[in-house]
């Protein structure tokens, strides 16, 4: 059972809502530098602050980025700029875009909060692997704060929309944001009707949540829980429940991109990476695409595996006047969760391209990821990287199998598009981010 509830979402109080970009951001995680930097220059208020500060010169760890990030919160709190809502709310969230084709798309979702529940004892499914670094900063983050900082993005599979037909009349009222950044247009809206709300509680009872990201952000919050429960809080307290926004996987604008790969150290030629894979893959070479011409290579390798039975197929680009298509040959269908986790084309990817005839570098910088086709090929054709290698994305009915069975990808497996905004909405669920008992 997938136990939904609304919320009083701590929010920005004196933001308009064609202001929101201003002060919310994209995903922690996928911050670069420079992304970083360019919130923390936007406004003064901006999440960026809170979700993740930068380390400054002489300091160890992350004790003094946590240690502000808790005072701009206080201060924030203090002076009135983010307030609890009144009464418990949904929040539905609309995001409408393009993809690298041009085409354009329309997802809605709806901001809650869920139980939450270990992997393995319930409905909530994980599919990729976490690590024990960004985990503990989240947890520090988190703890002190009292609040859930950043959505967990899921997706479950309810083919009658229950849950976004009834959240449509929201939208018929005055948005709560309403912006555009970077090519996506974001707009939320508050939702409070008691009727409403328990239609889409009814509608997720007995469906399954796939973690799509922010899979460090669950396991923190499991944790949290734990934490919470050992302090002598109550089962059914806020820290029960985590902040997710929810989309249903029938809905068009559920969008998985490929992530491709950047190679900058590897320790073999073109040709001799070529030739070692030459037993496994069929090679064709053709003329590199003219610059802003990207997404003609995602096109035809989306072409080639269909006319190849599903199989496989690769782009590898060294910067040259070719491209080379590896076209994989068929094996033995997949059996156990294993065989099916290692036969996804990013398992492949990895095993036999980058570390089998590569033997590339998986220092941090040696390797870099992207889900634009043109920043791929221009990387490779400036020598910023010594090979781009692209790929077809991941299904999401490949996502759900291997989900419900227990299986774990690859990092990087899936790059779902458009990223949800973080510092819309915020869950307390203690002291400072909460109010006090």
């Amino acid at each position: 059972m997938v136990e939904v509830r609304a919320f009083r979402a701590l929010r920005y109080s004196k933001v308009a809502p064609e202001e929101m970009g201003e002060v919310s951001s994209p995903p922690y995680d996928v911050f670069t530098p420079a992304i970083r930097r360019a919130f923390y220059e936007r406004h003064p208020l901006n999440i960026v602050r809170l979700i993740q500060g930068e380390i400054l010169e002489g300091e160890d760890g992350d004790a003094g980025r946590v240690g502000r990030a808790v005072e701009y919160l206080e201060n924030w709190r203090a002076g009135g700029e983010m307030t609890l809502d009144d009464a418990p709310a949904l929040y539905p969230y609309r995001q409408r875009f393009s993809l690298p084709d041009g085409t354009r798309l329309e997802r809605n979702a709806f901001f809650a909060v869920v139980k939450l529940e270990p992997y393995g004892a319930g409905e909530i499914h994980p599919h990729e692997q976490t690590f024990p670094k960004p985990k503990g900063y989240l947890f520090d983050l988190w703890g002190r704060s009292g609040a859930h900082l950043g959505p967990i993005f899921g997706f479950y599979d309810e083919h009658e929309e229950t849950a976004n037909k009834a959240l449509k009349s929201a939208d018929k009222g005055a948005p709560i944001a309403d912006f555009e950044d970077d090519g996506v247009r974001h707009t939320l809206w508050r939702c409070d009707d008691a009727q409403v709300i328990a239609l889409a509680q009814e509608s997720l009872l007995d469906r399954e949540v796939f973690i799509a990201d922010g899979h460090h952000r669950y396991e923190t919050s499991l944790d949290l829980r734990d934490a919470a429960r050992a302090d002598g809080a109550p089962e059914g307290a806020e820290a029960d429940y985590t902040l997710m926004c929810l989309a249903n996987v029938a809905d068009p604008g559920m969008v998985i991109l490929p992530t491709y790969r950047l190679l900058k150290k590897v320790s073999a030629t073109t040709e001799d990476a070529l030739a070692a894979l030459a037993g496994k893959y069929d090679i064709l070479e053709e003329a590199a695409p003219e610059t802003g011409a990207g997404g003609l290579v995602a096109e035809r390798l989306a072409a080639l595996s269909r006319e190849n039975g599903g199989a496989s197929v690769f782009c590898l680009y060294d910067g040259g006047a070719s491209v080379r298509y590896l076209i994989g040959r068929h094996g033995d269908g997949a059996g156990s969760v294993a065989e099916a986790v290692a036969a996804l084309d990013v398992s492949r990817l990895h095993a036999e391209v980058v570390d089998g005839a590569f033997k590339a570098s998986h220092e941090e910088g040696d390797i870099t990821f992207t889900p634009d086709p043109e920043l791929a090929l221009s990387s490779a054709r400036s020598g910023e990287c010594a090979v781009a290698l692209m790929l077809n994305p991941t299904p999401i009915e490949s996502v759900c199998e291997i989900a419900k069975a227990g299986g774990k990808m690859p990092h990087k497996s899936t790059y779902f598009y458009p990223k949800i905004r973080t510092g819309l909405v915020v869950h307390a669920f203690a002291p400072p981010a909460g109010d006090s008992a």
